[in-house]
């Protein structure tokens, strides 16, 4: 058992579901998107989504004008997925006033807080299709009474504590997002929004109802922040050093234009913009280094062994901050605007800061390491010493010239 985890690694990325079932939609994707090539009517119908959170969703079209409808076919799909999931409903020549179909979240569930796009078409007796404009719902907990406060793009839900608590975390969540992306020149209209858990086994049963692990952020694409602190002081304080590294991922995600980004410049730079590294971070840095740990190896994912993790994220952490401390944040902004144009995790290194990845891991290694003790004397001393030395030398000279033409002038 682990006793206590760093704070670096207290985090809650989605990890690899246990059950498949709601990758499936992606699957069924791949069947034709549309029975018809022509172009389709508006429909004016009443278009809802009905759910009880990891048990059941009901989607649900009332025509305004019930019409004989012979096929129905529902769409709905995630911002990860490529194509949506078709579920066609044979009618036969029906007037129906609503058409519903429901789909069992215990079997095939979907991942929490996803927004969920879903429309519909219909064909009527005469071959016509007709389809609903789209409407996009977020999968909220809603086991959770969840309580509502926003400023400007950021909204903030949470269930427990008092308002004045809430308004802190906001603001907070306003001073990052000011902090993080000013220097970027990120500005959006899209909403963020951001789900304060006071309990960190009511948030972990929301994703195992899900058939998902709770391991990190949920994805920034999803523009939804899951925070796990408690409503207290105490919890305000761990939201100080969380709320800026979750907020990093969706910036990042936004100014890059959904490019994928080397992981270590990703995580990187969202523990950068935490603060004072964890000390933690600083003991794995100095750790000797596990085989299969090197920048090269973190262009892509994160390593999921808790041995190789820790080192992952330090050397990430010495990566960004090493650029930063050399080339500013303007370095690291032009090494975003690369991966942006799409080049590869080795060319954007060397085209913006005109060395090799791995030389880039041995400078920032270099530079993280424990100094002896006498130059960090001499470093913090070496002024006052160089002054002594001068005022010093200014007598002795003095005194020297003064007995050399004392000599000259004896005989």
């Amino acid at each position: 058992m682990i006793a206590k985890i760093p704070a670096f690694l207290k985090k809650f990325r989605l990890l690899a579901p246990r059950s498949p079932g709601w990758m499936a939609l992606g699957l069924l994707g791949l069947l034709p998107l549309s029975p018809a090539l022509e172009a389709q009517t508006p429909l004016p119908a009443r278009v809802e989504l009905d759910y009880t959170f990891g048990q059941r969703m009901r989607f649900i079209l009332e025509p305004e004008s019930p019409f004989p409808i012979v096929e129905a076919i529902l769409y709905y799909t995630l911002p990860d997925m490529e194509l949506p999931q078709r579920v066609r409903i044979v009618l036969g020549s029906q007037t129906p006033s609503q058409i519903l179909h429901e789909r069992d979240l215990r079997r095939d569930p979907l991942p929490p807080f996803a927004p969920l796009t879903f429309w519909w078409e219909v064909q009527d007796r005469d071959g016509n299709w007709w389809s609903t404009e789209r409407r996009t719902v977020r999968y909220l907990d809603n086991r959770v009474a969840w309580r509502t406060i926003s400023a400007g793009p950021l909204r903030l839900y949470w269930h427990a504590g008092d308002p004045g608590l809430a308004r802190s975390a906001l603001e907070l969540a306003r001073q990052s997002l000011d902090r993080i992306g000013g220097p970027l020149g990120y500005r959006t209209t899209e909403p963020i929004e951001l789900f304060w858990y006071a309990d960190r086994e009511l948030a972990r049963a929301a994703f195992r109802l899900a058939g998902l692990e709770i391991g990190g952020e949920v994805r920034p694409r999803w523009r939804a922040v899951i925070l796990i602190a408690s409503a207290d002081g105490a919890g305000l304080e761990t939201l100080r050093r969380l709320i800026p590294h979750e907020l990093t991922h969706v910036i990042l995600e936004d100014v890059a234009g959904g490019q994928p980004l080397p992981a270590w410049l990703d995580e990187g730079w969202a523990l950068l913009n935490e603060g004072w590294p964890d000390p933690a971070l600083l003991r794995a840095l100095q750790e000797p280094r596990l085989e299969g740990v090197s920048l090269a190896s973190l262009c892509g994912d994160f390593p999921s062994d808790p041995l190789r993790a820790p080192q992952a994220y330090a050397l990430s952490w010495a990566v960004v901050r090493y650029i930063q401390d050399r080339e500013g944040t303007g370095g690291l902004r032009r090494l975003l605007e690369a991966y942006a144009e799409g080049v590869s995790c080795e060319n954007g290194v060397r085209r913006v800061l005109g060395r090799s990845l791995a030389r880039l891991e041995d400078e920032a290694e270099a530079a993280f390491q424990p100094q002896p003790p006498w130059r960090f004397v001499m470093e913090s001393l070496g002024p006052w010493l160089l002054l002594f030395l001068l005022l010093s030398l200014g007598p002795a000279l003095l005194a020297f010239s003064q007995r050399s033409e004392a000599r000259i002038q004896s005989p």
